[in-house]
């Protein structure tokens, strides 16, 4: 695992460091860094860009990066994001074999004039991105998630996860602007009576900040909460223990603050139709009533740094979370 802090000036400035830091060796070891498909080199980056994980060594994982250009005199910025099964250098970015297909991609939605303090956290597999805007934490995850399924069941555990959708801009304070760990649409989710299975996608299906490529190669949105008091009810795919709303879960105090004075939880992928847990994201975990923690802290577990922000502009005690840091 690798980590790095750094500080960017802009939306590219901001991708080019990122990749520069995947795809030098000396962080993950030779052979084992991430590769830079399209374009060639990372100076040849203007707006879009194909990524390969080496995961076990066994994998291909493929992701994909691009930037757009919003608001007035293109003061906004987003860093969409997208994943892939292959690559075929016949076809454009969004078209490439098992691209998500749903009209809205995630994005981390950034003011393109603003100063960027960035957190990145990497392995082979996966990477975690957290972006400071003003008061407000960005972020983004690409790469496997760890699966529950025995050797090859689920072949290609692909997690795309941003903080808000297409479109939509940094400045909402909706429902669906909200970080990959607690995934939330601005569309209503609810679909029939409660204690109801839905017989199709509800409005708010493909419209939120994370997706999953399932092991028949469908692309799945997540979602814990919408518009709608009933969109925690009925929706496909979900993370707990966000889903839960565990506002008042234990602190537990003593002289020194440390990872063990909270209760840490792994973020799991849970399907409700057809229901069960199918995976955990890596790296990350939930932190329970946070009321002696802060964003950018860093806590000591076994002597081990992790992280702490807030699911962006939000601040309630279950709206935490830890990534690791080392």
């Amino acid at each position: 695992m690798a980590a790095i802090e750094f500080v960017a000036n802009s939306s590219l400035e901001l991708v080019k460091t990122v990749i520069t830091f995947l795809t030098d060796p000396k962080n993950f070891g030779t052979n084992n860094q991430w590769t830079l498909i399209r374009p060639a080199t990372v100076e040849a980056i203007t707006d879009k860009a194909i990524l390969k994980g080496v995961g076990d060594g066994k994998d291909e994982i493929y992701i994909g990066i691009k930037i757009e250009s919003s608001g007035a005199a293109g003061t906004d910025a987003a860093i969409v994001l997208n994943g892939f099964a292959g690559y075929d250098s016949g076809l454009e970015w969004e078209e490439q074999p098992g691209a998500i297909y749903h009209k809205y991609l995630p994005i981390i939605p950034l003011v393109e004039t603003s100063r960027l303090n960035c957190w990145l956290t990497a392995t082979t597999s996966r990477f975690i991105l957290i972006i400071q805007l003003s008061t407000q934490y960005e972020c983004c995850y690409m790469g496997f998630f760890k699966p529950v399924a025995v050797e090859r069941q689920y072949p290609y555990p692909l997690a795309i996860g941003g903080s808000y959708i297409q479109g939509k801009s940094w400045s909402s304070t909706s429902a669906g602007h909200s970080g990959f760990m607690n995934p939330g649409s601005d569309s209503y989710g609810g679909l029939g009576a409660l204690g109801t299975v839905p017989t199709a996608d509800t409005p708010a299906q493909d419209t939120t900040s994370l997706r999953i490529r399932r092991p028949d190669g469908t692309w799945r949105a997540a979602q814990n909460k919408g518009p709608g008091e009933t969109a925690l009810k009925f929706e496909k795919l979900c993370v707990w223990p966000q889903n839960t709303k565990p506002t008042n879960v234990l602190t537990v105090l003593d002289n020194s603050l440390t990872i063990e004075n909270v209760i840490m939880f792994p973020l799991l992928l849970y399907e409700t139709y057809p229901a069960g847990v199918i995976g955990q994201l890596a790296g990350i975990y939930f932190i329970g009533n946070r009321e002696d923690l802060a964003a950018k802290d860093t806590l000591i577990h076994e002597g081990r740094p992790y992280k702490v922000f807030s699911n962006v502009h939000r601040r309630d005690n279950d709206e935490y979370f830890a990534i690791e840091w080392f």
